[in-house]
């Protein structure tokens, strides 16, 4: 019998406060896009039953910024890559709606900061390592 190929599966949070946006600048440390900036968010445990995807946000979203979302949450746009580590990666991109916290750099992350939209694509112009954000930026720009 083949063997099944494994996927990682990589949710990410796109959450609001407001007209801005929230994201972390990754560890410069970090073996996948370190220095960059990024939504937050991260892979999903291997663990089964119901609501694993929103207990995934939640978490990273209070792991890596200090921060709780609403429970309501969108899925916005879906995307695949490859890992620097060679694994295939679906990930889910959600908008989630910021609840409480301050935000602040924590697990995996040198700062955490909120942007508007024009901010956003304006460190994308100026960092093509975060191009592959531009399309979920447009996405958002729609929806505004």
């Amino acid at each position: 019998m083949e063997e099944m190929p494994l996927h990682v599966v990589l949710v990410s949070a796109i959450i609001k406060k407001e007209d801005k946006y929230l994201l972390g600048l990754r560890a410069s440390n970090d073996d996948q896009a370190g220095g960059t900036w990024s939504f937050i968010g991260g892979k999903v445990d291997f663990e089964t039953g119901h609501g694993i995807i929103e207990s995934t946000l939640a978490r990273e979203a209070e792991e890596e910024a200090g921060v709780k979302i609403k429970d309501s949450i969108q899925l916005l746009t879906t995307s695949g890559f490859i890992r620097s580590s060679g694994h295939h990666v679906v990930s889910l991109t959600f908008l989630a709606e910021y609840l409480s916290g301050k935000a602040q750099p924590l697990d995996g992350q040198d700062e955490v900061k909120w942007f508007t939209l024009n901010e956003i694509k304006g460190l994308i112009h100026n960092d093509s390592r975060i191009t592959y954000l531009l399309p979920t930026v447009e996405l958002l720009e729609t929806r505004q």
